[in-house]
């Protein structure tokens, strides 16, 4: 795959759309587009599965040759993103997409606070200033009221705190091994974690279905290998920000297929996590 001439940022911006394609086709597929509503369990294992049929056809193009890997790291990793993947799949079908994409986005303010602990990284004040703003903008999506909390955005919110995990790990992981490996072992083993509940909740898609499913899969791992791309060409906090264009192409689609109008709440909450998420990345790279 030739991305050299790709400016890395636009190589970000083209991730972020792939990556918003695969979230809105599982939101399709969940809300009944194309035949009776598939199981968000079900639609996270082809994720995974065909997105792993689409790493290993690029790892023979690359001519992959597999270096020891440590697998607890990758077992891990790859609980991690099959959860997160799976609470992301399911939100989307209960709360505007965007919103849902939006909560999952303070995964990196969550990385953050793990990235202390585990990795023993220090982080000034603008930095904790910039979470507190972010997680505001969490609040405001969680949309308190008199009756309780949103469950399945509290979900989300869930689901952000395992990506963190995840991003820690994948930080361990690439100082280790090769991008190609890391893609590969890790859709294997989510798509094997992946097919135990997939028993208790499978339902024969119908051929537009089954189209759908492998686009999920294919689009994820592209979006992946043009940021992993993007990241290998410059710092990765310099292109980290331009991932939340995945909110603006989700938004985009989500109003003019679904004709989802986010409201106000929606607007402000994404704005100060995507501004938020966005400071505390390129102080990052600042402080580099």
């Amino acid at each position: 795959m030739n991305t050299a001439s790709i400016h890395p940022i636009l190589l970000a911006v083209l991730a972020s759309f792939f990556f918003a394609s695969s979230t809105f086709l599982s939101k399709l597929l969940g809300s009944g587009q194309w035949g009776e509503p598939l199981n968000p369990l079900q639609i996270a294992h082809a994720r995974f599965a065909f997105g792993l049929m689409t790493a290993l056809a690029l790892a023979v193009f690359v001519g992959l040759r597999l270096t020891r890997p440590h697998f607890k790291l990758h077992v891990l990793r790859s609980a991690c993103g099959w959860t997160g993947i799976a609470i992301l799949f399911t939100g989307v079908l209960y709360i505007p997409a965007s919103d849902a994409v939006a909560l999952t986005f303070l995964n990196p303010i969550f990385a953050m606070v793990f990235a202390v602990k585990i990795l023993m990284e220090r982080i000034d004040n603008q930095r904790w200033w910039a979470a507190a703003i972010a997680l505001f903008g969490g609040i405001l999506l969680i949309r308190p009221e008199a009756n309780g909390l949103n469950p399945i955005a509290l979900l989300c919110i869930f689901g952000a705190i395992i990506i963190g995990v995840e991003i820690v790990v994948i930080k361990l992981l690439t100082s280790r091994e090769g991008v190609f490996q890391i893609l590969v072992i890790n859709n294997t083993i989510a798509a094997l974690l992946a097919s135990i509940p997939l028993i208790f909740v499978f339902m024969m898609p119908t051929a537009s279905q089954w189209l759908a499913l492998t686009a999920v899969g294919i689009t994820m791992v592209i979006g992946q290998v043009l940021f992993l791309f993007a990241m290998k060409a410059v710092d990765a906090s310099l292109v980290s920000p331009f991932i939340y264009s995945t909110l603006i192409f989700v938004g985009t689609l989500d109003y003019f297929i679904l004709d989802v109008q986010p409201d106000a709440i929606s607007l402000l909450g994404g704005a100060l996590i995507i501004a938020s998420g966005s400071y505390i990345a390129l102080r990052e790279n600042s402080k580099r």
